[in-house]
This record gives C-alpha cells, structure tokens and sequence, in this order.
C-alpha cells in the first residue's frame, strides 16, 4: 500500500501537467505536442492529459522506458530517445517538417536549441525545468513566432 504521503504527491504531477498544457500552453485538438521526459511524473501525466485533449502526442524518454510510452498509447513514430539529438529530424519526418505546435520541455542546452527548431511554424515552448532558462525576447528573436 501507498503511504498518506505518497498518495497525496499524485495529483502533483497531474496538475503541474494540466497547468502546463492548458492554462499555459492552450493545447487543443489536433495540435502536436511533444513531451520531454515522457516516461516520468509530469512527462507520464502530460502525454494522458494531451491525448484526452485530442492532440497528437510525441514523447522522449531513454530507451529503457519506451515500454512505458508505448503502454501510454504512443506507437514508435511517436517515440525517440532524449538521450541524444535524433528527436528533431525524427519527428520533423514524422510531421513532413511541420513540426510542434507545443514543446514541453525538461532538458537543457543544444536539447533546448533542437526543441525550438521543432516550432518552425512558431508555437508554444513550455519549459519546466531550470537549468536552461532562456530569455523570452531571445527566444524570440532567434525563433519567430515562438511565445
């Protein structure tokens, strides 16, 4: 059985997802949403939560928790290691270089710079962590139409 604590921590995970995706990101259906760290609390939550939404899911993860993305819904188009930068051009495939409409984002550094490049259309990057916080104007600057 669970603790009182450990059951209190789960809608934690949830809520951080839902603030994440629907109050900031404004997902709606049909949209493309990538999830960092798919596998983990917040990642496992936001691929549900985008789903129910109606929005195409795409999640990374290391190899080891694929099962886990899959067991999610996700098929292996959807699917890509956050252990190394082969997600861009992956999912740029994938979406005949459309790309994301929303990045949910955990990792850091050239991560970061691969995830923008994901957004050519523009869209919306939501970052979650705090190792690799950019400035929103630079953001800007570097990738148009990216809030």
């Amino acid at each position: 059985g669970w603790s009182f604590a450990q059951a209190a921590s789960v809608p934690i995970v949830f809520l951080t997802a839902y603030y994440a995706l629907v109050d900031l990101g404004g997902v709606r259906a049909g949209e493309r949403v990538l999830v960092h760290a798919a596998a983990g609390g917040v990642g496992s939550a936001a691929v549900q939560l985008g789903r129910h939404l109606g929005a195409e899911v795409f999640g990374t993860a290391s190899v080891g928790k694929w099962d886990a993305l899959r067991a999610a819904g996700l098929d292996e188009e959807h699917i890509a290691s956050s252990r190394d930068l082969d997600f861009e051009d992956a999912f740029l495939g994938v979406t005949g270089g459309r790309g994301m409409d929303v990045v949910l984002d955990s990792l850091a550094r050239e991560f970061v710079d691969a995830s923008l490049r994901l957004l050519p259309r523009g869209g919306r990057f939501l970052e979650m962590g705090k190792t690799d916080i950019r400035e929103p104007e630079k953001v800007a600057v570097d990738h148009e139409g990216v809030a």
